[in-house]
């Protein structure tokens, strides 16, 4: 994908999104980085997750589907918000026929860098042509080390 400018270069994640970063966390001495995501159409819910860092989505275009653990599912239209505090498991996904394009902006900054750091590991490890187990393996210790941990299944 070209970024036209705007932003950093596309960037592929395990569950199939597309990332740019728009406002890396190394231009804001590590206190917030902006992030573009493009979830695509019908894609399936993650492992509810939680970490350290605040995140806020703003859906600019579609609808996202947003559930934290224990609570009921909601869906955010177009010019909607949700704050995420760390410590609140939570995940998302996109149940409509469009992708849904989303606004992540993180404070502190670090999920830049671990969306770039899953991009290289997917450049060397492609998840259709590589060992599953160690495709795994190597995703939990990145998720471990940017403070990422998962704490319950996908919603139903």
């Amino acid at each position: 994908m070209d970024d036209g400018g705007n932003g950093g270069p596309w960037l592929k994640t395990l569950m199939g999104q597309n990332v740019r970063v728009m406002t890396p966390g190394a231009a804001t001495e590590g206190r917030v980085t902006v992030i573009e995501a493009v979830e695509p159409p019908h894609s399936p819910p993650p492992v509810f997750t939680r970490h350290a860092f605040i995140e806020m989505f703003l859906v600019v275009r579609g609808a996202l589907s947003f559930q934290f653990l224990h609570e009921d599912q909601f869906v955010l239209e177009a010019g909607q918000m949700v704050t995420v505090p760390g410590w609140k498991p939570h995940s998302f996904w996109n149940d409509g026929d469009e992708p849904a394009h989303v606004m992540l902006i993180c404070t502190p900054a670090d999920l830049d860098r671990f969306f770039e750091a899953s991009d290289r590991l997917l450049r060397r490890l492609p998840a259709d042509a590589s060992d599953p187990e160690e495709l795994k393996a190597e995703m939990d210790q990145l998720r471990e080390e940017f403070g990422l941990e998962h704490v319950a299944p996908a919603p139903g």
